[in-house]
């Protein structure tokens, strides 16, 4: 097993039992509402530890969930399957499963990012942020509505220091934006390193960009399948995101995500296919 030395790293820690099996314990501190399911990018990151205990290269380069029924805070089995390792890349499957049922499959290529090498091209405009001096400390804003008797703080939310730009901030107040759009930055609550792994939960520990829609009809939004693509090893810092939904069609909609690190370089992009449950 890993030594972990942050909370992170704890709380998605991995114990070998044989070749390709692993067990681990899911924490509640990751779930969306506190009771519920994990949080579905914190389940990516627990099952890419163990996939990647079985292959050479450290870095998911792109990972796929689909996420087939919803485990409990507790023990959870993950069962690796290595498919193929070549020179840069390697492909793994993992099944994380439950009592006896399948929770998450998964799919990914691992790669080394310390060391890739080729070609640069950047046409994706930089994200506009203000200054995250500028920006709500989500944080601690949603900490003290809930000391006031106001909706509990989600779990995941205090995993991170979140810094929302004004303008997206408003819907947790109910004046949302009018469109479909979620961000800021976001660094880990304990200012440890972010890593490739960690990218996984950022990619999903914003609120649905739906909610700023202004749209009241709409609920809970459970992802069918969430992609990851991890470009390069963040600089330390915070990060700076952007998540986006623009089409609800017959209850699905996606979700795109970018995120940039402090040296201003693209690290992921990520999409998923979620439902707009009323």
């Amino acid at each position: 097993m890993e030594q972990p030395t942050s909370r992170f790293e704890r709380d998605t820690a991995v114990a070998r039992v044989d070749e390709h099996r692993f067990t681990a314990t899911i924490d509640p501190g990751w779930a969306v509402i506190d009771g519920a399911a994990p949080n579905g990018g914190y389940l990516m990151a627990l099952g890419a530890r163990a996939m990647r205990a079985t292959v050479p290269q450290p870095d998911p380069v792109t990972l796929t969930a689909h996420f087939l029924s919803p485990p409990e805070p507790g023990p959870i089995d993950v069962e690796v399957e290595p498919i193929r390792t070549g020179r840069r890349h390697a492909t793994v499957g993992a099944r994380l499963v439950q009592d006896g049922r399948e929770r998450v499959r998964l799919l990914g290529a691992f790669g080394d990012l310390g060391t890739a090498d080729g070609p640069d091209r950047m046409d994706r405009p930089p994200l506009t942020l203000p200054p995250v001096e500028d920006c709500v400390d989500a944080t601690a804003q949603g900490l003290e509505r809930s000391r006031e008797g106001g909706f509990p703080a989600p779990p995941i939310l205090v995993r991170f220091d979140h810094r929302w730009p004004r303008h997206l901030a408003g819907w947790a107040v109910g004046s949302p934006v009018g469109h479909g759009e979620m961000g800021g930055y976001i660094r880990w609550a304990d200012d440890a390193p972010m890593d490739t792994l960690g990218l996984l939960v950022v990619a999903d520990c914003y609120p649905p960009a739906v909610f700023n829609t202004g749209d009241a009809s709409l609920g809970w939004v459970p992802t069918v399948e969430l992609t990851v693509q991890i470009r390069k090893r963040p600089a330390p810092g915070y990060l700076a995101t952007r998540f986006t939904t623009a089409a609800i069609t017959r209850g699905y909609l996606e979700e795109d995500g970018e995120i940039w690190d402090a040296d201003g370089d693209l690290v992921v992009l990520s999409r998923q296919l979620a439902l707009a449950s009323r």
